[in-house]
C-alpha cells in the first residue's frame, strides 16, 4: 500500500483510502466513486423507508462527495486551508461561557488584550474551535492549536 497517495473527498475533507499495491490512481478513483454510489443508494433507501432528518443529511452528504487523488502532503495543506481558512465569527457571551465550562480549556491565555482559549476536543488533528473575548465582544474561529499564527488575536 502506498501511504502517500490517497483519495480525498474534497467537499467534506475526509479520506477514502490509500493507493493499493499494483493499483493505478485511476483505479483508486474508481473505487472511491463506487463507494460514493453505494453510499447514495444506501442512504436513499434508508431515507425512503425511514424518513428522518438524519438519513436525509447522510443522503445529501453522499450526493456532494467529490473524490480527488492527491499526496498526503497535499491533503494536509488542503485540510489546514479548509479548517483554518474559515472566517472569524462573532458569538455571544453565553456561548463563550458555555464552551469555557463544558470541557477543560486548552491554551487559555490573554495576548494583546484578547482573552482566548481552545476547546480540548479536536475536530481533527490539531484543529479545534477557539473562543475569544475582546472589548466586550466575543468571537469564535477554528484554529490550529499548535500554530499561534492561526489564533484569533491575529484576526482582531
Amino acid at each position: 500500500m502506498n501511504m502517500n497517495i490517497l483519495a480525498v473527498d474534497v467537499n467534506h475533507m475526509s479520506t477514502y483510502d490509500f493507493l493499493k499495491d499494483g493499483e493505478t490512481e485511476e483505479e483508486l478513483l474508481t473505487r472511491a466513486e463506487n463507494y460514493r454510489q453505494n453510499e447514495i443508494a444506501t442512504w436513499d433507501k434508508n431515507r425512503t423507508q425511514y424518513p428522518c432528518e438524519t438519513f436525509e443529511n447522510y443522503y445529501t452528504n453522499a450526493l456532494t462527495q467529490e473524490y480527488k487523488i492527491m499526496t498526503w502532503d497535499e491533503f494536509e495543506t488542503l485540510q489546514k486551508d479548509y479548517y483554518v481558512g474559515q472566517p472569524l465569527a462573532e458569538t455571544t457571551e453565553e456561548s463563550f461561557e458555555d464552551m469555557l465550562n463544558v470541557l477543560p480549556p486548552l491554551k487559555w491565555c490573554t495576548i494583546n488584550g484578547v482573552e482566548m482559549f481552545c476547546i480540548s476536543e479536536m475536530l481533527t488533528g490539531a484543529y479545534t474551535s477557539q473562543y475569544a473575548k475582546c472589548n466586550e465582544k466575543y468571537y469564535t474561529k477554528i484554529v490550529d492549536v499548535t500554530d499561534k499564527n492561526t489564533w484569533i488575536n491575529k484576526y482582531i
